[in-house]
């Protein structure tokens, strides 16, 4: 195995770690000191407020740094996991920009959207991956399960919630990229956004897709699904329309308005200026 590549489940060092011992050997603490972080998880976290796009509170579970150091070891073994093609996200290499150019060209498209994704991914869920997937005995897939969890689920702010999120409902994700590509859709997931495109993606295959998240504890946010035919698909960021990628028209609003308010010298204009590099920067990897 070649350090910083991709390598198939079976040669991860935490397939079927056979151990608690072993365990302690990959993760940058004594077996003494996971062992007492699993036991108080909940008490292990600072919640820090932040907000949406939409102004409304979002709450982000802040790990402390012995914990937060071993969740970023576990996120680091699991990433180089080789995953199916059809993952944008989390994949290092890849961007949101990568995820929406998939589906350049195509006619239809069904964006879906996991309703709560973090607090729906159930310990459980997490364990049976440690167990069934990985391998691992009993008592090392539930103390990986701890150490990862809080509160029975994982919490948006750890390292490796991302990446286990995923793994969690790995069978899910290949059963529906069978279905997509059995069929002839394009599919691409990017953390909680699924997206399939085609010439007309049925709504039969869209039931059993939801299905198969629902029989696993998942569910479909309804105000954020969409069926667009023969037009202008917001995809992660992006506006799919005809041939090309665009970004969309609110980027070009936000972009004027912070021209504007550099020109009056108007605010902070520090924050102003950071604030336009960054548009400029995502307006360059959408256009390029």
């Amino acid at each position: 195995m070649v350090a910083g590549k991709a390598y198939k489940l079976e040669q991860s060092p935490l397939y079927r770690c056979p151990s608690v011992h072993k365990l302690a050997s990959l993760l940058p603490a004594s077996l003494k000191a996971l062992e007492e972080m699993a036991n108080k998880t909940e008490t292990l976290y600072r919640d820090i407020e932040k907000k949406k796009k939409d102004g409304s509170p979002r709450y982000v579970a802040d790990p402390n740094p012995a914990l937060k150091a071993v969740q970023a070891r576990l996120k680091n073994l699991l990433s180089r996991i080789e995953m199916p093609d059809f993952v944008y996200s989390p994949r290092k290499g890849r961007s949101y920009v990568d995820n929406a150019k998939l589906h350049v060209g195509q006619k239809h498209f069904r964006l879906l959207d996991i309703e709560d994704f973090f607090p729906s991914c159930t310990q459980k869920r997490v364990y049976w991956f440690f167990q069934t997937i990985l391998q691992c005995p009993p008592n090392v897939a539930a103390l990986l399960a701890k150490l990862a969890c809080r509160n029975g689920a994982l919490p948006q702010g750890s390292p490796c919630s991302p990446i286990l999120a995923y793994w969690a409902y790995c069978d899910a994700w290949n059963e529906i990229g069978c279905l997509a590509k059995k069929q002839g859709y394009e599919f691409s997931l990017y953390a909680d956004d699924l997206t399939f495109s085609g010439l007309i993606v049925h709504e039969k295959d869209i039931w059993k897709i939801k299905k198969a998240l629902v029989s696993r504890g998942l569910r479909i946010k309804a105000s954020k699904e969409r069926s667009i035919i023969n037009k202008g698909a917001p995809i992660t960021g992006c506006v799919i329309l005809g041939d090309g990628v665009r970004l969309p028209n609110r980027q070009y609003e936000k972009m004027a308005k912070l021209r504007y308010q550099l020109s009056r010298n108007e605010g902070n204009t520090t924050k102003a200026r950071r604030s336009l590099k960054g548009c400029e920067h995502q307006a360059r990897q959408v256009l390029s």
